[in-house]
């Protein structure tokens, strides 16, 4: 199918966007193409489509030369995407559940992330997906931010360490409101998750845990976070003084790389 008459498609699906799961279907054309180029798909390679929904990354997916796994818990979308791409030997539509996909056999993920589960999706992806080189995510603005936020913000979390641990990350475009069916309240960004190799992911997932439980307390001092951690207050003492810290420092002070030292103190 041409592009045009494809994309038209994909817009008259638009009354069937399921606002509980988060479906805003991509309609701009150049938008989906950008977003498959921005994860370099190399011949063999196997790519795991998150949320396929009516199919616009897949049809840019299925003309690259790796091995394509579209998912959706839609089965309404798996029956269009699977009708439409049945002729596509490097295809395949499969049903399942992205907050509990096995994402370990895949070199590359690619998804258009529903709002409200962005986080949870992102932190399976990256702690099940230990394989994977890259990811290209389309997430609402808002929810980017927050992910990859800095220390010292609002926003800043354990996710937004381990994310920063374990991949560098960059923003290539927003994507306005009218890129999609229905518009989304909000604008949507792409942001590009480039696998870093000086860390492991079961040293990562350490970290992220120590950082959790921290920020259990985010408002208490690190010193008190770490009364829970460690067998004594002078133990607690001698892990903040070896990173050159005050006593008064909070949680969110803590650079990613200063947690890493935190959990190899420990």
């Amino acid at each position: 199918m041409d592009e045009r008459s494809f994309f038209e498609g994909v817009a008259s699906y638009r009354l069937m966007a399921k606002k509980e799961v988060g479906q805003n279907f991509l309609i701009d054309p150049k938008v989906a193409s950008a977003i498959v180029d921005a994860l370099e798909i190399q011949p063999g390679e196997r790519v795991v489509e998150i949320g396929c929904g009516p199919g616009s990354l897949t049809y840019f997916l299925a003309q690259s030369e790796g091995q394509i796994e579209a998912i959706d818990i839609d089965e309404a979308m798996i029956l269009k995407t699977g009708q439409d791409f049945a002729s596509c030997s490097n295809v395949e539509i499969k049903y399942g559940n992205a907050a509990k996909w096995d994402y370990a056999p895949y070199d590359k993920i690619i998804g258009n992330l529903p709002y409200y589960i962005t986080s949870s999706l992102v932190e399976h992806a990256i702690l099940k997906g230990d394989h994977a080189s890259k990811m290209v995510f389309m997430v609402q603005k808002e929810a980017g931010e927050r992910i990859t936020a800095l220390p010292k913000t609002k926003d800043y979390s354990p996710l937004a360490i381990l994310i920063a641990l374990t991949f560098s990350v960059t923003r290539i475009r927003v994507v306005g409101r009218n890129a999609f069916v229905p518009p989304p309240h909000v604008e949507s960004a792409v942001y590009v998750f480039s696998r870093k190799e000086d860390i492991s992911l079961k040293e990562a997932e350490k970290v992220y845990h120590l950082a959790t439980t921290c920020f259990l307390q985010r408002r208490k001092t690190l010193y008190n976070n770490l009364k829970n951690l460690l067998p004594n207050e002078e133990a607690c003492r001698n892990a903040i003084a070896s990173l050159n810290l005050p006593l008064t420092v909070r949680p969110e002070e803590l650079s990613p790389d200063q947690y890493r030292q935190l959990a190899q103190l420990l």
